[in-house]
């Protein structure tokens, strides 16, 4: 795991999501607000939250769930609802966000790549403030897909060409800031 000031995008679809929990409740844990410190206005922060009382600064974390159906599905909702509100370490204010994709509640099926194309523009200012990319769930098609939208987002958020933006996540892979725990 990068320092706690690192900010961390964490895509996590179905039973994927569970190693995640630790990941923040130990930030939150941590998290504490700095009433002379206003939050930002949803650009990532140039620092991590800064720390009070001897403890750590906190990075922000964006969180991407994805389940079939949101009635049957979502698990652990209540816990990642408290985090996103009151200055939660997922909320927006904090530089994090969440993002839900239910695959099977609409006509056209939503998956957490569509949600990280659509967040692109606030998940390239995440990796331009060096963030660290942790992938897990079903080995099946989800991590190339994943893959493959971050791809995109580098792409389009950068200019570079689709080969340098594959070049700069397999850079980040490379480098330790790109994590893929996936099973059948």
């Amino acid at each position: 795991m990068p320092a706690l000031s690192v900010p961390l995008i964490l895509v996590g679809p179905g039973t994927g999501c569970a190693p995640f929990r630790s990941f923040i409740e130990e930030r939150s844990a941590l998290l504490v607000p700095d009433v002379n410190q206003p939050l930002s206005t949803g650009d990532v922060p140039v620092s991590a939250i800064s720390a009070q009382a001897g403890r750590p600064a906190v990075g922000p974390v964006f969180f991407f769930f994805g389940c079939r159906n949101e009635k049957g599905d979502f698990l652990y909702r209540e816990e990642w609802e408290r985090h996103c509100s009151d200055a939660g370490v997922l909320c927006n204010e904090r530089g994090g966000g969440f993002a839900v994709a239910f695959s099977r509640d609409q006509s056209s099926k939503v998956y957490v790549q569509h949600k990280i194309r659509a967040d692109r523009e606030r998940l390239w200012r995440l990796l331009q403030n060096g963030a660290h990319i942790y992938v897990a769930g079903s080995a099946s098609k989800m991590p190339a897909a994943v893959s493959a939208a971050f791809k995109d987002v580098v792409a389009e958020e950068s200019g570079m060409a689709k080969v340098q933006a594959t070049k700069w996540i397999e850079e980040m892979e490379r480098g330790g800031r790109y994590h893929v725990e996936s099973w059948s």
